[in-house]
């Protein structure tokens, strides 16, 4: 990172990555290399500015023989070329833990073949977040995030990758990874092109290096773009620990699904690095 490019107050950044990932899906695995610049601007205390632009091959590989027509077709190798871009204003106190403040994020982004690769989509995600610090050093958090990706011109649709999830972690905890949302006949998650979730969570003290947790995940994923309608809502509630331990602060969760959009599953346990949203 560069904090002052061309004697600005630019910081750039610049990556080169190669990544293969085996837990996104049982039907195949994927493979990602290239190479992602990013500069950002201050704009004032609060709120900053970037852009940036990936070049990257993705690679969906060793597709099982039984996986749907669908997946099938994802097979091989792609470039995508994309511009992204965002605005965040942040009034947190404390990125790590928050007690007040809020946190909102607005990312467009757009690939195309103009820009030398072979997809043509857009797409755009709105996040916020907002802390209250309430009595006895408890706090309250309510997260929320809609999304939403389309394909343009004579795009062929929406890839695989660029598509959306929810389920695990860092959503709706009650669920397994990429749970909720539209999947193939063989009941294998093919994501969507609209998603919105919410997120209340309360946390409160238990000794000085640990705090509890309790909080409710709800949201949904839908097929089309730009489609918000609420018939496919999953939701759950849980409870968890967040632990600041020397390697970093980690948080345990447990989730169980209330409204279950067609899984037919138990709950789930988390583990994830970070206090919060």
């Amino acid at each position: 990172t560069e904090p002052f490019f061309l004697d600005r107050r630019l910081a750039l950044t610049g990556q080169l990555f190669y990544t293969e990932a085996n837990y996104l899906s049982n039907e195949y695995n994927q493979r990602n290399y290239g190479f992602m610049v990013e500069m950002r601007k201050p704009l004032n205390s609060y709120t900053y500015a970037t852009l940036g632009y990936t070049f990257q091959d993705v690679d969906i590989f060793d597709v099982s023989a039984s996986a749907s027509d669908f997946i099938q077709s994802q097979a091989g190798s792609t470039l995508e070329s994309k511009i992204f871009t965002s605005i965040v204003f942040d009034s947190r106190d404390n990125p790590l833990l928050s007690r007040h403040g809020r946190r909102f994020t607005f990312a467009p982004f757009i690939a195309g073949s103009f820009l030398g690769g072979d997809i043509k989509v857009y797409g755009m995600d709105l996040e916020g977040s907002q802390y209250f610090h309430l009595p006895w050093d408890t706090i309250l958090l309510i997260n929320g995030e809609i999304a939403t990706v389309s394909h343009y011109s004579s795009g062929s649709g929406v890839p695989i990758y660029e598509r959306l999830y929810l389920g695990g972690s860092n959503n709706l905890r009650g669920f397994p990874f990429r749970e909720v949302g539209p999947q193939d006949q063989n009941g294998e998650p093919i994501g969507g092109q609209s998603m919105a979730r919410t997120t209340i969570e309360w946390t409160f003290p238990i000794i000085e290096k640990a705090r509890g947790a309790v909080f409710y995940d709800t949201g949904f994923v839908n097929t089309s773009s730009w489609a918000f309608g609420f018939n496919h809502i999953a939701s759950d509630i849980g409870v968890g620990i967040r632990l600041d331990l020397p390697i970093g602060p980690l948080r345990l969760d447990y989730g169980y699904p209330i409204q279950r959009d067609g899984y037919n599953g138990g709950g789930h346990f988390n583990f994830n690095v970070g206090y919060q949203f």
